[in-house]
């Protein structure tokens, strides 16, 4: 029994930092922060898990992007994911549809922890 704890909280331990998509240094009020924008503002869009499926993508034409594809994670850095929730589709050439959020100027933490979020969707 107790070695199977120490195995679980080892797994655990291991895991941590992917439960929040590698967000392990960035202050928890802001990973809830993040969290609390994701659902209400992306998800619209994005869906719940990134397909791109969320309930306004119906009438939006380019369709939002899959932010689960592996490949479409592989193809942008950190930078570039954080210039798009900063910025919006406009300021990295793409569709005027996805918004900025300016008032995350002065969130840094708040943005990384959604650049966080964002990653967390491939591994789904």
């Amino acid at each position: 029994m107790r070695s199977r704890m120490i195995g679980l909280c080892a797994v655990m331990l291991a895991l941590a930092p992917v439960a929040v998509g590698g967000a392990a240094d960035i202050p928890a009020p802001a990973v809830a922060e993040g969290s609390e924008i994701w659902a209400s503002r992306c998800t619209l869009c994005h869906g719940a898990r990134g397909k791109g499926d969320g309930v306004a993508s119906a009438a939006l034409d380019p369709k939002p992007r899959d932010l689960s594809d592996k490949k479409w994670q592989t193809s942008v850095d950190d930078k570039h994911i954080e210039t798009i929730i900063l910025k919006g589709g406009p300021a990295v050439k793409l569709s005027p549809l996805m918004a900025a959020n300016p008032d995350l100027e002065s969130k840094p933490d708040v943005v990384r922890a959604l650049r966080a979020q964002v990653r967390s969707l491939a591994t789904r």
